[in-house]
């Protein structure tokens, strides 16, 4: 589907931006500075569409809600609002090596299937980093813009979920229990 920027910006705002709103909401718990950082998430959006290639796809409502939910803690930074144990506990939200790669594992169903579920149980942190720099194919620089870090801070987040995933994996396919594969903020 083919569509201009005033298209995509429209259909942006009617489809995500309430999703965009209630993760917004989940960092600041204030009505009006989640749509403050809305606001300035769209702006975000704007200033980027080209290079959201489709707007109606999944990828592009996570990476909204992904610019929603930085955005609000932005803010909160700026003004003080969210203390260092709440920044740590935002991070959070939401180990042997393995013959298989999720590269090869992609190729059949099975693997797909497998992969698929190995992402959910990463937490939030690490998702956001697979998602801009593997799905959306971002640059670590404009990978960092979105999330509020720096490139090499990407490079290492995106590194340390790669392996992340590759034990998932590995636990998986063992037959383990997996638990959410915490970002430990190093």
């Amino acid at each position: 589907m083919s569509m201009n920027k005033r298209e995509k910006l429209n259909y942006i705002a009617e489809n995500y931006m309430r999703l965009m709103w209630h993760r917004a909401y989940q960092v600041t718990s204030d009505r009006h500075e989640a749509e403050d950082a809305c606001q300035e998430a769209f702006i975000k959006i704007i200033r980027m569409i080209d290079d959201i290639e489709d707007v109606t796809e999944l990828r592009a409502k996570a990476l909204c809600c992904i610019i929603a939910k930085n955005t609000a803690i932005d803010m909160m930074r700026k003004t003080g609002r969210l203390t260092p144990t709440e920044d740590i506990y935002l991070d959070l939200e939401s180990k042997d090596e393995v013959r298989e790669t999720p590269e090869s594992l992609a190729e059949s169903a099975e693997g797909i299937e497998d992969i698929r579920k190995a992402l959910g149980e990463l937490s939030e942190t690490y998702r956001e980093v697979i998602e801009l720099r593997c799905f959306y194919e971002f640059s670590a620089e404009k990978a960092g813009e979105i999330l509020g870090i720096s490139p090499n801070s990407v490079n290492i987040r995106l590194s340390r979920a790669r392996k992340a995933l590759k034990d998932i994996l590995e636990r998986q396919k063992k037959g383990e229990r997996t638990e959410a594969y915490q970002y430990d903020g190093k």
